[in-house]
Formats: structure tokens, C-alpha cells, sequence
């Protein structure tokens, strides 16, 4: 009797071969560090598609500076942060006290995301964050976009086990009455109205610290 049989349809390291929207977890192996070039506080998020035909495949580094060098800076990082942290569900008051703890407290959380194809300094082409909305309840969107040709794909996390959503991740933070998770109860949404943000002037997953040893 055969042990398994082999499926490319049953396999980790599953890749997004297309651009579009996607239902999303924020993966464990996000962080917290410091930006290389600048020095600057950075969040790097690693997201997991949760549903549709991409299920269990990862869009990684998006890469998120907190600048507060001048007024103006810190007010777009602010409102950069916020536009995350309202689509994962936080509720209006809710305060977060530095990048660290956003990374951590976000870890297990869902939101949806829109992914274009980017081209980095390096050479190689991945999936950049260029949007954030609340979970779509009508399921993750691949727009068909494809990764352009001359570029290559191969899995980005081996062997490693699917990492799940996360409902009881504790809060942190001054948090509004009532509320004991930062996060809310993550209800999903039923339209793509809900806390989006995207435009061609906003580059969500900054190229900043882009590694060389990207697996693709």
C-alpha cells in the first residue's frame, strides 16, 4: 500500500501566483527591528492567504517605517499604522505605545490586503502590499495579474506548518472602554468599503530592507 502520493494541490510553501486582494493572516515570523538604511523603528509583515485557491501561500516583507523625524513624517506614519491597525479591527481610541508592540499585538490577526508585483533594486520581482481593508467575507480576489515573465518562483517556507488565525491574542495599549482585545472581535466584512487605503502615491511594503536572499 502506497505511503502518499504526490500533489502539487497538498503541498506547504504554497506561492500567490497572481496580483489581486486576499483575505490574509498576519504570519508568526512577522517582526519587529530596525531599519538598515536608516535606523529608523520598522514593522516587516508576513501575511498568509487564509482562503481561495492561494490558501496557505505567503506575501512577505511588507515592510513598514516609522519616521518621525519632522511633524509631517510622524503624521503620515501615524495615519500609514492606522490605516493597518483600524483594517485588523482596533476601534477608534485605541492607543499603541511603540512599532514593537503593534507587531506583536498584530501577529494571528486577519485583515485583507492588495498585492501588486514589484520590482526591487536587487532585481527580483515579489508581491508588494499596496492596500489595506477590513476581512472580505465574499473570499480573497486574484486579479489575474501575473508575475511578470523572466522572473521565477519557488516555495518560501520549506516544510514549515500553516500558520493559523490567532482569535485570542491579548491586547495592549490604552484600549477603549469595553474593549479587551486591541483587535476587536475580528468580525469579517461584507464589502471592500471598510478601512481601505490605497493609492498610487502610497508604496504599502516599502522597498526599504528588501533582503537579497528573497526565494524567488
Amino acid at each position: 500500500m502506497a505511503l502518499f502520493t504526490a500533489d502539487s494541490k497538498n503541498v506547504f510553501g504554497q506561492t500567490v501566483e497572481e496580483a489581486g486582494t486576499y483575505n490574509v493572516v498576519v504570519a508568526p515570523s512577522s517582526q519587529f527591528t530596525n531599519s538598515k538604511q536608516t535606523g529608523k523603528p520598522m514593522a516587516v509583515f508576513d501575511y498568509e492567504v487564509i482562503d481561495g485557491k492561494y490558501a496557505g501561500g505567503q506575501i512577505r516583507f511588507d515592510n513598514e517605517v516609522w519616521d518621525g523625524s519632522t511633524k509631517e513624517k510622524a503624521d503620515q506614519s501615524a495615519k500609514r499604522f492606522s490605516t493597518i491597525a483600524v483594517a485588523l479591527g482596533a476601534a477608534d481610541g485605541t492607543v499603541f505605545d511603540s512599532v514593537e508592540q503593534f507587531v506583536s499585538q498584530s501577529i494571528g490577526h486577519r485583515l485583507a490586503v492588495s498585492a501588486d508585483w514589484e520590482t526591487s533594486q536587487n532585481g527580483k520581482t515579489y508581491l508588494a502590499v499596496r492596500g489595506y481593508q477590513a476581512f472580505m467575507s465574499d473570499g480573497s480576489k486574484p486579479n489575474g495579474k501575473v508575475r511578470p515573465q523572466g522572473q521565477s518562483a519557488t516555495p518560501s517556507n520549506g516544510f514549515g506548518s500553516k500558520s493559523a488565525p490567532n482569535q485570542n491574542a491579548g491586547g495592549f495599549g490604552n484600549q477603549p472602554t469595553g474593549q479587551t482585545n486591541a483587535f476587536g472581535a475580528q468580525t469579517p466584512q461584507s464589502n471592500n468599503t471598510g478601512a481601505g487605503y490605497s493609492n498610487a502615491n502610497y508604496r504599502g511594503g516599502m522597498s526599504d530592507d528588501i533582503p537579497d536572499n528573497l526565494p524567488f
